[in-house]
């Protein structure tokens, strides 16, 4: 995290670790920033894809997390992919389900731009890839049963 920050000019002193998961996430002190590191660069299409469509939500003015635009993103530091993210603050009102809904349906009737591919929803999310580098066993083997 440290080193991910100097390459971005960043300070990272005092930064704070929030979530431990997926990814490592911490809250910049100085900045009011969030770096997000994933696992390895077997994630780094995802992380890529994702920093796309948070540039093409701010494009379009869609209420979405936002990387910080002035850096190059992402950056691979130590063999992990790293992104930066302003921070969102929590207000003191929660949003209704209805003005979920609403945001939702708005969201699904936003055009993709043509050079955004997104693949299509997956429940399990990263799951196979979490248990091969926890296993050792590719997929395709565990498919066969091995």
């Amino acid at each position: 995290m440290t080193a991910a920050c100097r390459s971005a000019g960043l300070d990272s002193d005092g930064a704070r670790l929030i979530r431990l998961g997926e990814n490592a996430l911490f809250q910049l002190a100085a900045h009011r920033v969030i770096v997000r590191i994933a696992r390895s660069t077997d994630y780094l299409p995802s992380v890529r894809r994702e920093v796309a469509v948070s540039r093409w939500l701010a494009e379009e003015g869609f209420p979405a997390a936002r990387t910080v635009d002035d850096l190059e993103q992402p950056v691979v530091v130590a063999g992990r992919p790293v992104t930066f993210w302003h921070l969102i603050e929590e207000g003191d009102r929660k949003p209704t389900y209805g003005e979920l809904g609403g945001l939702l349906r708005d969201l699904h009737a936003m055009r993709l731009p043509a050079d955004l591919e997104l693949p299509s929803y997956d429940a399990f999310g990263r799951t196979d890839l979490r248990v091969e580098k926890a296993t050792g066993i590719p997929e395709d083997d565990r498919k066969l049963g091995w």
